[in-house]
């Protein structure tokens, strides 16, 4: 090994060992990989029409114009794929919902090989935990992988254990709680209050509008589910001014 690449490796064990030292110190779900996204227009056009109950036609369309609108965009190379990839695996749940069961494996496959190059392109660890965890939890519902399914939530745990600051692993935890059988782990209370600590940093930080649904839906369902129902309301009333067709949402507004 010569000076200069013993140098340079030298340089790089520094650095990861100072954002370590960094992210341990730093509040639960503090960290957001994905700021520079939170007013993307094309990623948001594609979540609302799918959130608002829009055509599948119409959720591919949107999914082929972000690509597009992805070869230009101002952001690094790993948040593109990044966003690509959450992207392809929202369509294959609308498709999979729809019946389109070939088609949203086309769309799972498309997200698993984007995933797989994330780390070459230097997207944060947690990022693509989050997403590799996304993938194992939809091909569930896709395909009925149960091998994949009872992964889930070992993966969710790890990554909460291993990256507590990013606020996605937070949503992701928050939710793996909110909706996971007991017997895996599972804890209504114990979501809610996670997504509670999420609506804090969100409000100091900031947030994408698809982030505070995700927050919004998650506490209204907590709160209902643990027989608080007049104060799910009111998070239920900001969910469904964010997104409209959403099932426990709008059964929550009904009672």
């Amino acid at each position: 090994m010569n000076h200069l690449t013993r140098f340079s490796t030298l340089f790089v064990l520094l650095i990861a060992i100072l954002a370590t030292s960094i992210y341990a110190d730093a509040v639960p779900g503090s960290v957001n990989h994905l700021a520079p996204m939170m007013e993307d227009e094309a990623y948001g056009a594609l979540l609302k029409h799918i959130f608002d109950g829009g055509d599948t036609d119409g959720a591919i369309s949107l999914y082929e114009a972000l690509e597009a609108h992805m070869e230009s965009a101002d952001y690094d190379q790993w948040l593109k794929d990044a966003a690509l990839a959450r992207a392809s695996l929202i369509v294959a749940k609308d498709l999979s919902e729809s019946d389109m069961k070939g088609e949203a494996s086309q769309y799972m496959e498309n997200a698993d090989s984007i995933i797989a190059g994330l780390r070459d392109e230097g997207a944060p660890e947690s990022t693509v935990g989050v997403l590799e965890a996304l993938s194992f939890s939809f091909w569930y519902l896709v395909d009925g992988s149960i091998s994949k399914a009872m992964k889930f939530p070992k993966m969710v745990d790890n990554l909460y254990k291993e990256h507590p600051e990013d606020f996605h692993v937070l949503l992701l935890s928050a939710d793996r709680y909110l909706h996971s059988p007991g017997i895996v782990g599972g804890n209504i209370a114990k979501g809610r209050d996670m997504f509670l600590e999420a609506e804090k940093v969100m409000d100091e930080n900031g947030a994408a509008e698809w982030d505070r649904f995700t927050v919004y839906s998650g506490i209204a369902y907590g709160y209902d589910r643990t027989k608080k129902h007049e104060q799910a309301v009111p998070y239920a009333e900001l969910a469904a001014s964010i997104y409209t067709a959403d099932a426990t949402v709008n059964e929550i507004l009904e009672k």
